[in-house]
Parts: C-alpha cells; sequence; structure tokens
C-alpha cells in the first residue's frame, strides 16, 4: 500500500489552495456577468444579425426591375412602384419551376401571379417579360438575368427581392455576373408583418431569418 494509499484516501489528498478557489469563482463570475450582458444587449443583437443580411440600395434609375421568385405578397409592389416612379422601363420576371399544386394546375404558377399584381398596379403587360429558363433557386435566376441581358450588355437592372435575402442574393448575382456586376442594383423589400426590429417575436421570423442563415453559410462553405 504505502503511498499508493495516501494518494488513493481523499482525507489524505492536498487541499485547492485559496488562490486556485479564488481563480475559479473569477471565471465564474465573469462567465455570469458575460451572459447577462448578452441577456441585456439581445435586442441590439438580434436587430443587427438582422440588419447585416440586408444590403439594399437606393433605388435609382435603371433600364429593367427583376422581380425575384419567393416573395409574390410584396417583391412585385416594390417593383411596380419603381416603374409607376420612372425608375425603369420594364419589369422582367423569372419562370418559376413548379411544384406541387402548380404542377397539377390547381394553384397559378408564380410568375403568373407576379404578372397579375404588377399589372393590377397599374404596369402595362407590353412591359412585363417573361424569361425564357425555368428557375429553381437564385443562382438560375441569375443565370437567366445574365442570359437576357448578354445581347444588351449595356443594360442596367435593379434586382428586386426581399431585404433579408439582399446580401446573398448580391454574392450570387455578382459571382455570376462578374465583371458586368457594376450594371446591377439590389433594393429590398420590406417582409408582411414583422422586420429587423421585432422579427424574434414571431415564430415566422425566427423561421425567416434562421434559414437565411442556413443559406448564406452553405454558400460560403459551397462556392
Amino acid at each position: 500500500m504505502g503511498s499508493r494509499g495516501v494518494q488513493e484516501n481523499p482525507a489524505l489528498a492536498p487541499a485547492q489552495t485559496p488562490r486556485r478557489r479564488g481563480r475559479r469563482w473569477l471565471a465564474l463570475l465573469a462567465f455570469v456577468a458575460l451572459l447577462l450582458v448578452v441577456y441585456a444587449g439581445r435586442s441590439w443583437i438580434l436587430r443587427a444579425a438582422a440588419r447585416f443580411l440586408d444590403v439594399s440600395e437606393p433605388a435609382q434609375a435603371t433600364d429593367y426591375v427583376m422581380v425575384l421568385g419567393g416573395g409574390p405578397d410584396s417583391r412585385p409592389f416594390v417593383a411596380a412602384a419603381l416603374l409607376d416612379a420612372g425608375l425603369a422601363r420594364k419589369a422582367v420576371v423569372a419562370r418559376i419551376h413548379a411544384w406541387g399544386d402548380e404542377l397539377d394546375g390547381i394553384a397559378p404558377l408564380e410568375q403568373e401571379i407576379i404578372r397579375s399584381v404588377l399589372v393590377s398596379q397599374g404596369v402595362l403587360p407590353d412591359a412585363i417579360v417573361i424569361l425564357e429558363r425555368e428557375c429553381k433557386n437564385t443562382f438560375d435566376e441569375a443565370r437567366a438575368l445574365a442570359e437576357f441581358v448578354q445581347s444588351q450588355p449595356q443594360r442596367s437592372v435593379t434586382v428586386v427581392t426581399s431585404r433579408y435575402h439582399t446580401r446573398r442574393v448580391r454574392m450570387i448575382f455578382r459571382k455570376t455576373f462578374g465583371e458586368r456586376a457594376a450594371s446591377l442594383r439590389f433594393v429590398g423589400a420590406p417582409l408582411d408583418g414583422f422586420d429587423e426590429t421585432n422579427w424574434w417575436h414571431f415564430e415566422a421570423g425566427w423561421r425567416t431569418y434562421l434559414n437565411e442563415y442556413l443559406k448564406l453559410a452553405f454558400y460560403l462553405v459551397r462556392y
């Protein structure tokens, strides 16, 4: 037994020094203080997280305004307002891949919904261009627009999407257009029911922003 018995006996083990215990208490207090600071500033942090995704620009005059799919309840209205203000001559609408009830003809195609909204807001049917390429995602929409303006490289385009979507959209379109990306502008449409200042109070807000961060992370890793 000897020294081994002494080491295995808790009563004979060396006690923690006051200095070591003090360091542990200090680390615990620092951790608690950090949690309190984060909790107190949670609203500012959550607002900043939402605003990071929004890189939309002030509207300026361009030749076309493109409405991205995924937000027919807001994006076409912003595009129509730009056209009404004389900030674009024509609207460009992506041909969105049909899913679910759209395939069965039960629900209208998204591009037709967007077109109907534009017309209802005073946009002339002849001023609406439906792109040829069928689009399943934002990359497809960027490629479709690049093909559309390929024969007219001097034309400028305002891309309208939701505010939270603008950072990723800008990255994708700039990657697709390369040097021609200087002719693009990105304008964000507001969300319905919540915004950057209160999104965490709504289940839909959590889904929207967390999903966008996941997609942004995937883009940064994949591309």
